[in-house]
């Protein structure tokens, strides 16, 4: 049986191959970002679609507001991500684990939060600053604070 890894390198494997033919990275990538939603936010954090809404940690400003009121946000960008995951070299199982497990979380966010991240110009990518270490910078940049169970 294939490991969760597995199948998300294949699909970088896959986009990188599509773009050397020709195909645009947004295009390319649509597997690749429907592989890390799958097999990572899904079945290796556990924290998919609507019933898992709730185990999902937010902001501070999220806390104790229901569920209607918060978006899902991805901490990291996922273009960026896939960006990082399309130019890794090697690409090894072990890199893409480690890539993952250091920048790859959901939040929940306000309503209000995530429109300040849209007006920023944030919305889809880091700080043109961001040294890669930082993953809440972006949230920093336009005043969104982690619960503390999430740093």
């Amino acid at each position: 049986m294939k490991t969760n890894i597995e199948f998300i390198v294949f699909a970088v494997k896959q986009a990188k191959e599509a773009e050397a033919f020709g195909f645009t990275r947004n295009v390319c990538c649509r597997n690749l970002k429907t592989a890390l939603h799958q097999y990572w936010q899904n079945k290796t954090l556990g924290l998919h679609g609507q019933s898992q809404k709730a185990k999902i940690p937010r902001s501070k400003a999220a806390l104790g507001k229901p569920l209607k009121e918060c978006a899902v946000e991805h901490v990291v960008p996922q273009m960026a991500i896939v960006n990082r995951l399309m130019d890794m070299e090697p690409l090894t199982e072990a890199a893409v684990t480690e890539l993952l497990t250091r920048w790859f979380r959901v939040m929940l966010v306000t309503h209000e939060e995530h429109a300040r991240l849209n007006a920023s110009g944030l919305r889809s990518t880091m700080p043109s600053d961001w040294d890669g270490t930082d993953v809440f910078s972006r949230y920093a940049a336009v005043g969104i604070e982690p619960a503390s169970e999430l740093q």
